[in-house]
């Protein structure tokens, strides 16, 4: 993404599908991501689980803040991008952006058709068995839904932390909404700036610009120490595993070797062998028997 910028010009059907998209993963009613996570909130906070509502919150704020950091690296501003690729930029193929255009439209849709009425809609009524048995865990009884009251004032927290989250990437990263009248260029200055700040904000930087270091554990857990462990695995069964197996067919072999040279087929040989062993035996006996 920083080497994109300024696409909604040149891939407008593809721009005006993701941000449609981006308003639902943010949160914003009446799409359809919106009464999914509004009523999953409602219900925790009016079950008791004030915390899963919290952390629901922050989430959704922080969604709604990377979705449009995504907007405003990838289709506003300037271009980043090599001349080169730049000449070869274009819109997808109707084989790509009818299904963009049909899952764009879905997702209002959809929101319109379950989500409304609040509370009552089909979606409400899918999930109220859900409800009821969370209500049950948290020891209490689940309440029907007050648009005048502390639901109301639950969508208005929630939508309101998305339009903060989205505030904030725009101030930071971007927005180009003329229709809108919505126009801020983006601030890397800025940007660079909140990444120095705290100790706390660095850590937050550093942590995701690296990923959180999942490759770096990921090559630890999985390569060295899953790599050594695979390879002394691999020891053990060809040297111990497989060498016991075969070390048992390699004298089974032998044996087998040995063995087939006194089976000649020949009458006089056998009857020599019955002879030596009955001598052998005599011999043993009257050792034995003169003890």
């Amino acid at each position: 993404m920083r080497r994109m910028g300024g696409l909604a010009s040149r891939i407008p059907v593809t721009y005006a599908t993701m941000l449609l998209g981006a308003l639902a993963m943010a949160g914003i009613p009446p799409l359809a991501p919106f009464f999914s996570k509004d009523e999953i909130l409602g219900e925790a906070f009016k079950s008791g689980f004030y915390w899963v509502w919290g952390v629901g919150v922050v989430v959704a704020g922080l969604t709604a803040f990377y979705m449009f950091r995504l907007m405003g690296l990838v289709f506003w501003g300037r271009s980043r991008g090599e001349p080169s690729v730049e000449a070869a930029i274009h819109e997808s193929p109707r084989t790509m952006t009818a299904p963009l255009v049909l899952l764009a439209g879905g997702t209002l849709a959809i929101g319109l058709v379950v989500g409304l009425p609040p509370g009552n809609g089909l979606l409400a009524r899918w999930l109220q068995p859900v409800f009821d048995a969370g209500a049950g865990a948290g020891g209490g009884v689940a309440l029907g839904y007050r648009l005048v009251g502390v639901d109301g004032a639950l969508v208005v927290a929630s939508v309101a932390t998305a339009v903060a989250g989205i505030a904030l990437a725009w101030r930071l990263f971007g927005v180009d909404l003329p229709v809108f009248g919505l126009r801020v260029a983006a601030s890397p200055d800025r940007v660079a700036a909140v990444s120095r700040g705290s100790r706390l904000a660095r850590f937050l930087y550093r942590a995701s610009v690296n990923k959180w270091w999942f490759d770096e554990l990921n090559d630890l857990v999985f390569i060295r120490v899953g790599g050594r462990a695979a390879a002394g695995l691999w020891w053990f069964d060809r040297a111990v595993v497989d060498g016991a197996v075969n070390r048992a067919g390699a004298a089974a072999t032998a044996a087998g070797s040995f063995l087939r040279r006194i089976h000649t087929g020949r009458v006089q040989n056998y009857a020599l062998g019955i002879a030596a062993g009955l001598i052998a035996m005599v011999v043993a006996f009257l050792l034995l028997g003169g003890r």
